[in-house]
């Protein structure tokens, strides 16, 4: 299924942003929020795995509904998952867009990407402290 995702903060993301290594903010960080229908579409319930792909990366996240978005639209907390899904480019501007990003998602068995598979999925390390 064809979705377009918006990032932001959330007061739980937001009141963790200085422990990004706590369980809590990789949590939060993993859940994409969704309208109930296009869950239904995808059969998959609150808690399950979903696997979001775009621009030549993907990786898996928590799917949580959220009967206040439209249906084809997702919310993704700014931080690690949000930056890793959304391209690089910035149009001159010097910042990435993190509004209407196109992924596709599909339900999946596997677990949640941690954090630290995302960081060396990019070459980098993961956060240390």
């Amino acid at each position: 299924m064809r979705i377009i995702i918006n990032t932001g903060r959330t007061v739980i993301q937001g009141s963790h942003v200085d422990k990004k290594n706590s369980p809590e903010y990789a949590h939060e960080a993993s859940l994409i929020r969704m309208n109930p229908v296009d869950m239904m579409k995808l059969g998959v319930e609150t808690g399950e795995c979903v696997r979001v792909s775009g621009d030549g990366v993907s990786t898996v996240l928590r799917a949580l509904e959220d009967p206040t978005l439209e249906e084809g639209m997702a919310f993704l907390p700014l931080g690690p998952y949000a930056n890793y899904l959304v391209p690089a480019a910035t149009h001159g501007t010097g910042m990435p867009d993190f509004k209407s990003i196109e992924a596709d998602i599909q339900p999946t068995d596997q677990q949640v990407t941690t954090v630290g598979e995302l960081m060396r999925g990019l070459g980098g390390v993961p956060y240390v402290g």
